[in-house]
């Protein structure tokens, strides 16, 4: 009995391409009838994955710790996590509050200054745009609010709803008050017992892979040892590569329209920490955070008052040319010297991993990444590699035929 084969490398390809379809359907399938049950898993889960993703990103931090200041393991970690939380002290204590002061006056100015220039769109002979449509989008953005005062209540209620109310109004508050600071203390003992599991696996990191290597047979060790191998480098090289882009995309955003501001336009100098900021975040899906924190420069310079059209355009240029720095250094220094090549992920499948992810919750979140790099390697080396092989081995039969 011999082998069915197809010869043409073409329909070959075809015939691949429509088994996969067909297991990618397959597997939509089963993932949405074991939604619920894996949604609750990795909700169960959740502080162990984030531990583990933690460890692994900061395993390596402390080996080069260890290295530099010839210290132990134990006192590495303890380096590691006092300076990480230094910086969330500093971050909770002068940065997030800057940025949110940010946010809610950039909200403020828009919602006042989007009305007059829609009014005076409506006004415009050429566009000829409907005025009962302009009026209606007044009306709504003039309702929208952020209500921070609710959130402010939701921490401390007892000054607003204690001095207005009767029993009911100070019962609810105490509810109010004991509900959010319950929630707080929840939150904070997440991080803590999170932190707790990461600090044991960085001290036990380099026993993980010698305990791995046994648990192999023999037969298959090397081949799977070489395979977790390339998983290891395009993980972790996508995940702390990511992240370090990411944080200095964000922080030439916000340096280089502090310098902005500095030299003639203020409002840039206002919102300068907040532009950085989403643009770090946005960062996380390669090339993405420059264009995430242009676009809200662009509508400050456009939209702020009182400043002469002149200076509009050469501060909107200035702006073009550095998010034009920013992505060029990005693109040709920070991606390929920090990210690496290998192990890149594409920007839409980022977008598509978390937007699956999310699904699932904040654990399916945290590990659809992650799961991502795995499967790129795992299909290049079970999937393609095989493809090759296969042509190549084609291509020369036929050649020597």
């Amino acid at each position: 009995m011999t082998d069915f084969r197809i010869s043409d490398p073409l329909l070959r390809r075809i015939v691949y391409a429509i088994g996969m379809m067909g297991m990618i359907a397959f597997g939509f399938y089963t993932m949405n009838l074991l939604k619920p049950s894996m949604a609750l898993l990795l909700d169960v889960l959740t502080p162990f994955i984030a531990a583990l993703l933690m460890a692994y990103i900061l395993a390596p931090v402390v080996v080069a710790l260890q290295r530099h200041l010839r210290m132990g393991r134990i006192m590495g970690t303890l380096v590691l996590y006092m300076i990480i939380s230094l910086v969330v002290f500093l971050l909770l204590a002068f940065l997030i509050p800057k940025i949110l002061s940010e946010f809610i006056s950039l909200f403020n100015t828009l919602k006042e200054v989007l009305p007059k220039l829609l009014l005076k769109l409506s006004d415009n002979e050429y566009l000829q745009l409907d005025r009962e449509l302009i009026k209606l989008i007044e009306k709504k953005i003039g309702e929208l609010e952020i209500d921070y005062e609710k959130i402010a209540a939701a921490i401390l209620p007892g000054l607003k709803k204690m001095a207005s109310g009767g029993l009911g109004a100070v019962a609810k508050a105490t509810k109010g008050f004991f509900v959010s600071v319950g929630s707080l203390i929840s939150f904070f003992s997440l991080l803590i017992f999170v932190g707790i599991i990461s600090f044991y696996l960085i001290i036990d990191w380099e026993k993980i892979m010698p305990l791995i290597r046994k648990m192999i047979p023999p037969k298959h060790r090397e081949r799977t040892i070489d395979i977790l191998g390339k998983i290891d480098n395009a993980m972790g090289g996508f995940l702390r590569g990511q992240l370090t882009v990411s944080a200095i995309v964000g922080s030439l955003f916000a340096v280089g329209l502090f310098c902005l501001g500095f030299i003639g336009f203020p409002a840039l100098l206002n919102y300068c920490l907040l532009i950085g900021t989403v643009a770090a975040i946005g960062g996380f899906i390669p090339y993405l955070g420059p264009l995430i924190g242009v676009m809200p420069a662009i509508l400050i310079v456009l939209l702020t008052p009182e400043k002469p059209w002149t200076i509009k355009l050469i501060t909107l240029t200035a702006v073009l040319l550095l998010f034009g720095l920013i992505q060029a250094v990005e693109g040709f220094v920070l991606q390929p010297r920090i990210v690496g090549r290998g192990a890149g992920l594409h920007p839409l499948v980022v977008m598509f991993a978390l937007i699956f992810g999310s699904q699932f919750g904040i654990g399916g979140m945290i590990i659809a990444v992650p799961l991502a790099s795995m499967i790129r390697v795992l299909t290049f080396e079970f999937y393609w590699l095989p493809i090759k092989r296969r042509d190549a081995a084609l291509n020369g039969g036929s050649d020597s035929g």
